[in-house]
């Protein structure tokens, strides 16, 4: 058996993906893009092709803007901004992925994929809170842990992670740690005279015209596969293909002539999206996601003000197996381009966030301020399932420009309800919500394309996408819709992140290169963009008026095997501002939208990436 070095050819398998002008994108862009394949296996079998490829990627990065005291001293959002100060080393992560495909006379095969990472950047890091927030000190909290070392005042901090970043946390962003990505068999053979491919394990494969992050939320594919937000958030641009994780299913695709494709998907598991956890760098609010342990919570009323000491309790998440669906496909002649027609019926894998219990005596309460009075309770991340998805896409070539478009509808899927809406009591079992549910549209469209030399750059590519939604009805839970007009939103202000009736984004990038500047050396300017255009989203993480994200970098690509990139990364948003709740100052007391949460959180980061 002998291992060869093959340069300059795509490293591993990916699934057939979107249009074939797309493809010719891609090939230009192979001309200077990083990342060339390493080792091919020579078993001295012509029918047995094996390939084993590994992938180093260093990421070191640096916050450069100031603490906006505002933020800081949001008793929700502290300690993302407290816990790395200017000028501190916010990420020092080595992360590795290892691929092997095998393949049999091009039919039958197999593949297998995991990833290892490193962080030193949170490795015995603890995360660190606003000192100056506190609450009034509480003699006992009942079955669950005190909160962090009394203060001098006799105060308590109003963190709620007992001084630690939760075992979650510490695995996926500090490690060292691993996962088992792709592990699927493959078969590709004809049923009389029509080609059929069928995969089995844990793979991706996701549907429509979607090209980046907003059309990942708004797309045919949204909750197809779960999305990787945690490296949404620090990518800024990144393609929607690099952000979608592998599930446990089975998927099939049949190709009827030269016109007609039909494809069809089962899937055995389920999994949530990753996301940018409360506490570390990244993370908008404290309390959010799977990371925190505890939060105090106020849940005001017309007479007082509650304090919810709640200890976040196990998600509920819909059941493993059973989401489905079926797509076809259709390419006529007379219209040179392919028109998809969908069904899905699947489990969200984004949540909304409840107050799920409440004990009913207070064990706090200051003779001095009777409207205040401090109890236990419990919040819950809480998925929903059965929701069924219609949805028609087009892809065409334009005047030498890739477009592609969709439209979709959403059926009893949860909207978004307010924030530690207080559901105590209500029963509901897995797969189900007491939260808001209703119908909605979706839409995007998008392009990508080519520039030609100019004096200014050898080459460009860019990619563009303007995403719509629409709440069209509420079925249920209406009380805890966060929109204007409904009673998850008091304020009825679009301003502090109540939904609108629509809802309009945007994203752009655009990469320049200049090909050899020293030998083998190819230089390229990527510049991001994205920002809610007009209005909110009715769904979670749909967008907001205003909040986005924008990178500008430089990258280098040597010899087709390193990549070199230098990004600054910011965020957009804005934010509303008042009293601290618990503390002296002014604090953000509502935003339009979790990115307004980040806007001091701009930051440095170079990547060093190779394969081997």
């Amino acid at each position: 058996m002998m291992i060869k070095v093959i340069r300059g050819k795509a490293c591993a398998a990916q699934p057939l993906r979107r249009r074939a002008a797309a493809m010719a994108v891609a090939a230009a862009l192979a001309s200077f893009a990083g990342g060339a394949c390493a080792f091919e296996i020579d078993t001295g079998n012509p029918d047995i092709s094996m390939r084993w490829d590994n992938t180093f990627r260093y990421n070191l990065g640096m916050r450069v803007e100031g603490r906006d005291q505002n933020i800081g001293n949001y008793f929700l959002a502290d300690e993302g901004t407290y816990s790395f100060d200017k000028n501190k080393v916010v990420t020092n992560r080595l992360d590795v992925l290892s691929e092997f495909d095998f393949v049999w006379r091009k039919s039958l095969g197999f593949r297998v994929s995991a990833a290892g990472w490193y962080d030193n950047a949170y490795d015995g890091k603890n995360p660190v809170g606003n000192p100056n927030l506190v609450v009034p000190p509480a003699p006992a909290f009942g079955p669950f842990p005190p909160l962090r070392q009394a203060l001098p005042n006799g105060g308590q901090l109003v963190s709620y992670d007992n001084g630690e970043y939760s075992p979650y946390v510490k695995r996926y962003y500090a490690g060292p740690s691993g996962e088992l990505l792709d592990a699927f068999v493959f078969a590709s053979f004809d049923a009389g005279n029509v080609p059929v491919s069928i995969k089995a394990g844990r793979h991706t494969v996701y549907w429509g015209e979607s090209l980046l992050l907003g059309g990942a939320v708004h797309g045919i594919s949204y909750s197809q596969m779960p999305l990787d937000l945690q490296k949404g958030f620090a990518t800024p641009g990144t393609e929607v293909k690099e952000l979608f994780r592998p599930l446990g299913q089975v998927s099939a695709q049949a190709q009827f002539g030269q016109e007609v494709s039909v494809a069809l998907q089962y899937f055995y598991e389920w999994d949530s999206a990753r996301y940018p956890e409360g506490g570390t760098y990244l993370g908008p609010a404290d309390p959010l996601f799977n990371g925190p342990d505890r939060q105090i919570v106020p849940v005001p009323s017309p007479t007082r003000v509650t304090l919810v000491n709640a200890a976040r309790g196990e998600a509920s998440e819909p059941r493993q197996g059973g989401d489905f669906g079926a797509a076809l496909r259709w390419s006529p002649q007379w219209l040179d381009g392919t028109v998809g027609f969908y069904y899905r019926r699947y489990s969200d894998k984004l949540p909304n966030v409840f107050l799920t219990s409440l004990v009913p005596t207070p064990i706090y309460a200051n003779s001095s301020t009777p409207t205040v009075v401090a109890v236990n309770g419990e919040y819950k991340l809480v998925y929903k399932d059965s929701v069924d998805l219609y949805g028609v896409s087009l892809s065409k070539q334009i005047a030498g420009v890739s477009v592609g478009a969709e439209a979709s509808y959403r059926h009893n899927t949860p909207l978004f309800s307010r924030l530690f809406s207080n559901v105590a009591g209500q029963q509901f079992g897995r797969g189900d919500t007491p939260g808001a549910v209703g119908d909605t549209w979706h839409g995007l469209v998008n392009a990508i394309g080519i520039v030609p030399k100019t004096f200014l750059w050898d080459t460009a590519t860019y990619q563009t996408e303007l995403t719509f939604s629409r709440w069209d009805k509420v079925r249920s839970g209406g009380q805890y819709f966060n929109a204007v007009g409904f009673g998850g939103c008091p304020t009825n202000k679009e301003s502090d992140g109540c939904a609108t009736r629509n809802f309009v984004g945007a994203a752009a990038n655009f990469t320049p290169t200049w090909f050899q500047v020293f030998p083998g050396a190819d230089l390229s300017m990527p510049l991001t963009w994205s920002q809610g255009v007009s209005g909110n989203a009715a769904t979670v993480l749909g967008g907001n008026k205003d909040a986005g994200t924008y990178s500008v970098g430089l990258g280098l690509d040597y010899r087709q095997q390193w990549r070199f990139d230098l990004k600054y990364i910011d965020f957009l948003g804005k934010y509303t501002t008042g009293n601290a709740a618990f503390g002296g100052g002014q604090s953000v007391v509502s935003q339009n939208g979790l990115n307004s949460l980040l806007t001091d959180r701009g930051y440095i980061n170079f990547t060093v990436k190779a394969t081997f």
